[in-house]
């Protein structure tokens, strides 16, 4: 995931932070990896805290990665199963892996 810091103004719920939040003595207010709601949001500003440190989601790849990335998992799909035969139980757990590294893709 990217890491960017923002304003406090610009930051939403649900953002998870990258960096801890500190006070002004260098005491932590939130761990890393907390997600802000709107009490947190609430109380950073009370405390004056001008910006914080977000992970921002990875932006989808295009559909010509998306193809790239498939092929290659087909590939390695065929590369570990075949010696598996080409029977039933073994093409329908070669769909379910596939199906399911696919679905790590998106």
């Amino acid at each position: 995931m990217a890491t960017k810091t923002i304003p406090l103004e610009e930051a939403l719920p649900g953002m998870p932070l990258a960096a801890p939040v500190l006070d002004a003595g260098g005491g932590v207010l939130l761990p890393r990896g907390a997600t802000l709601d709107e009490a947190v949001l609430a109380s950073l500003r009370r405390r004056e805290i001008a910006e914080v440190c977000v992970e921002l989601p990875e932006p989808p790849p295009d559909q010509a990665v998306r193809e790239l990335m498939r092929a290659a998992v087909e590939q390695r799909l065929r590369h570990l199963f075949r010696t598996a035969g080409d029977g039933p139980a073994s093409r329908s757990l070669y769909q379910a892996v596939l199906d399911y590294r696919l679905e790590k893709l998106q």
